[in-house]
């Protein structure tokens, strides 16, 4: 007579792994430019369908993080770097130590299936390295009116350009019934898909 694992092991005999194919599976090369997010949920609604008022309509949960927030941190490290490098500032070397101890790990697994959402753990210091940035180009206290107005300026026009793509992405962050169109607009890259 079998037992109750030698069941359970013939039923449910899966060949998963850490190193399994996965369609979102990622690599952390690709998690600052947001290359290949995680698909949590989709599905689609037709007309009548749960609010769907068109032919076909998309719900999904994806793990797209605001573009202008990751994109500017990606080019906000380099900064970072080189303020940390040559001026010897502490906040920089304080937040590249913490964007550092929550992304680099992730490069020695390269050969496991891993996901972009696993960025969650740095998330703190992408927000935190572009306020950095942000906050150079404002100027210190000794900084000229002039430069203090376009660098507040810039600052503003960024910090509104990131709220209206975070609202621009907020249907596919919360599942949100929405024309399969909209979707499609959503979905900048091929690889987003």
């Amino acid at each position: 007579m079998r037992s109750l694992w030698q069941y359970h092991q013939e039923m449910y005999s899966f060949n998963i792994n850490v190193t399994s194919d996965h369609p979102y599976k990622t690599n952390p090369w690709s998690w600052l430019i947001q290359g290949r997010p995680t698909s949590f949920f989709y599905e689609s609604p037709k007309k009548g369908h749960e609010g769907c008022v068109v032919d076909l309509c998309s719900k999904a949960i994806t793990s797209i993080g605001t573009p202008t927030l990751w994109w500017g941190a990606t080019i906000a490290i380099f900064v970072l770097l080189f303020t940390w490098a040559l001026r010897r500032d502490w906040r920089a070397g304080a937040i590249l130590a913490g964007f550092a101890g929550g992304y680099l790990p992730w490069f020695n697994y390269q050969h496991r299936t891993i996901f972009s959402f696993y960025e969650v753990a740095f998330v703190p210091f992408v927000a935190l390295a572009v306020t950095y940035v942000l906050g150079l180009g404002i100027g210190g206290p000794k900084a000229s009116l002039r430069r203090r107005k376009i660098g507040l300026l810039v600052a503003g026009i960024f910090v509104i350009a990131t709220v209206a793509c975070f609202a621009f992405f907020y249907p596919i962050y919360t599942a949100q019934v929405i024309p399969q169109s909209q979707w499609q607009l959503r979905m900048w890259f091929p690889s987003w898909i």
